[in-house]
């Protein structure tokens, strides 16, 4: 071992190199050894010197840089978190010195693959397994026999989900076996980003930067540079999902009449001081509080102590606060069972989890006091804490225009009640905000961007909104966005409830805008007012001609809401309807509709 530097060595520099931090000591070892390998060791070689990020300066590190594979992130978005996460990323690569590209696999050429060298790969997963919409093309081509051998490229792959979907970040475990299989080499281990994705992926980024095959040049810009003075640091922005803002409810109104089997709530939310934008189209995230009474079973089911001081998510309280703020409660996902099965050894549980539809249909309805009267186990209140994760904010499709109504947000919520197994069942943040929140009251907040659910650029441009129940909330948002804008484009609504006297929502409002031209049509479906139940895709086809016409001369067609019966439904409709009337069948219909889709003329919030 070498104990004294070589005689001329500058020790002051021995001292500036050994204090760099982990990544930059990484890059010049690299580099170091690269330089020995080109030319002999001298007596009295100085080491080159360094800029005030820790890179040499030198042209053959300009040269090694410039040798080294670029980068390209590959993203498939439904709503923008794997776009912003890609940008996100690839900030951090550029500052790291690598030369990256970033593209949206709905604009990727797939003949590309074979020649990339490191991918990057981020995805979201839709609705129970699907790839989104942006990456449908690349996906069934990866899986095609037509995709090539790829043992040069070397990758990692990150999935964005949620945990109470069965089929949890489905796309990205695709994607990750699929280029394994194909021979490509993986870089560092998939990762799975729940609802609150940021610290996962960081862990993740940090990961592939560590593991890249050359190495990194300079340190993020985020991190601080050890000789730099130190900053104090910035407050926090409020309005972000970690730091959400407290927003006051200034009106609260329910929407249907007396009689009605729904309970819908119109809130208006003071944004003042906040300095939150949101476009129409965007959803406003809600930190909600779990139903008392269902805290309270769970405490007398499974007979623990509500005052036991415990902790979770590196938060101390007593047992029964952290359920009611902490934990998810309310639903059950394949995660909790499985923990919970483990842990009991329960057979009959072990059971219903090896089969999917099974365990589909046991996950449905439940929530933990139903998994705990059904299978029952002795247990401290610290276990019960490790089989649950973190609640996760509720996402409402915003409202409003924020042109329209300035400092505030506004929402549309349907409050969910339902029996189940003998017993009342609540929705966690619909309940929340109907029973608990009065006006003057507040709320956390945070505005989720939907990069994918926006209006035309173009507002000489058609739309053709189709929102049943409380699917109409964006479309209130846009139809008063448009109304400020002056826009040209024809606004045509597609609305259904059970009632017309009881469940037209925000009727007063649609016979306004169609009086003064912001809206251009209106139809309307109540499904229980007559013997034969009428719902929106019967109104769609009943203008099969119109519809058609319009989406020939550029029109978008936007669904929102209902995923499990309504969206399909619509699709189904549509399909029937370019079928029709371009003549040409339904093989022609799909395409037309997948050419749509890619167009992001045919757009979807569902739920």
């Amino acid at each position: 071992m070498i104990t004294t530097p070589p005689i001329g060595f500058d020790n002051e520099l021995l001292q500036r190199l050994a204090a760099q931090n982990s990544l930059q000591q990484m890059w010049l070892s690299g580099y170091l050894y690269g330089i020995a390998q080109q030319q002999p060791a001298t007596a009295g070689t100085i080491a080159p010197e360094l800029t005030a990020n820790g890179i040499p300066t030198t042209p053959q590190a300009a040269e090694l840089v410039a040798e080294r594979p670029g980068i390209t992130i590959l993203y498939g978005s439904h709503t923008g978190n794997s776009k912003k996460l890609a940008q996100q990323t690839s900030a951090r690569l550029r500052d790291a010195g690598w030369a990256v590209k970033v593209e949206d696999l709905n604009d990727y050429a797939v003949k590309n693959l074979k020649n990339e060298q490191i991918v990057l790969l981020i995805t979201s997963t839709q609705g129970e397994g699907e790839p989104p919409v942006s990456a449908e093309t690349f996906y069934k081509w990866l899986f095609s026999a037509r995709a090539p051998r790829l043992e040069s490229l070397q990758f990692a792959v990150c999935g964005l989900g949620d945990r109470s979907y069965l089929q949890f970040c489905q796309t990205g475990k695709d994607f990750d076996t699929r280029l394994e299989e194909l021979g490509a080499k993986r870089l560092v281990a998939r990762a799975d980003c729940d609802v609150d994705y940021a610290d996962t992926a960081e862990a993740w980024l940090e990961a592939v930067l560590v593991h890249l095959p050359v190495p990194v040049a300079a340190i993020s810009s985020a991190k601080v540079h050890p000789s730099a003075p130190a900053v104090s640091p910035a407050a926090p922005v409020t309005g972000t999902r970690k730091h959400p803002f407290a927003a006051t409810v200034l009106e609260k109104i329910q929407l249907n009449g007396r009689g009605s089997d729904k309970e819908t709530w119109h809130l208006e939310l003071s944004l003042e001081g906040s300095g939150i934008a949101y476009e129409p189209g965007d959803a406003l995230g809600v930190y909600a509080s779990n139903p008392p009474a269902l805290v309270k079973e769970i405490l007398n089911t499974a007979m623990l102590d509500g005052d036991r001081k415990v902790k979770f998510n590196e938060k101390e309280g007593r047992f029964r606060d952290i359920l009611l703020h902490e934990a998810e409660i309310t639903t059950l996902n394949r995660e909790v069972v499985e923990n919970y099965a483990n842990w009991t050894g329960n057979a009959k549980l072990k059971d219903i989890l090896g089969n999917n539809d099974t365990l589909r249909a046991f996950l449905y309805g439940r929530n933990l006091a139903d998994l705990l009267r059904e299978y029952p186990a002795a247990m401290s209140e610290t276990t019960l804490l490790s089989f649950l994760r973190k609640m996760p904010p509720r996402l409402y499709s915003i409202a409003s225009s924020l042109n329209a109504h300035p400092d505030e947000v506004h929402l549309t919520v349907g409050a969910v009640r339902y029996e189940f197994n003998g017993r009342p069942h609540w929705g966690a943040a619909s309940t929340y905000l109907a029973d608990r929140l009065e006006t003057g009251q507040t709320v956390p907040v945070f505005v989720e961007q939907n990069a994918y659910f926006k209006l035309p650029a173009d507002d000489t441009t058609d739309i053709i909104m189709v929102g049943p129940g409380t699917g109409i909330a964006p479309f209130r948002a846009f139809v008063e966005e448009r109304t400020e804008r002056g826009a040209q484009g024809r606004n045509w609504l597609f609305f259904g409830n059970p009632h017309f006297e009881t469940d037209f929502l925000y009727q007063s409002e649609w016979l306004n805008h169609l009086k003064r031209g912001t809206l251009d049509r209106l139809d309307v479906a109540f499904s229980r007012d007559q013997k034969d139940k009428i719902y929106v895709q019967h109104r769609l086809l009943e203008r099969s001609k119109l519809i058609f016409e319009r989406l020939e001369n550029g029109a978008y067609f936007y669904v929102c809401g209902d995923k499990t019966r309504m969206a399909h439904d619509v699709q189904a409709a549509l399909v029937q309807i370019i079928a029709q009337e371009s003549g040409k069948g339904a093989e022609f219909a799909q395409e037309y509709l997948s050419s749509l889709k890619k167009q992001r003329r045919f757009l979807e919030d569902v739920y």
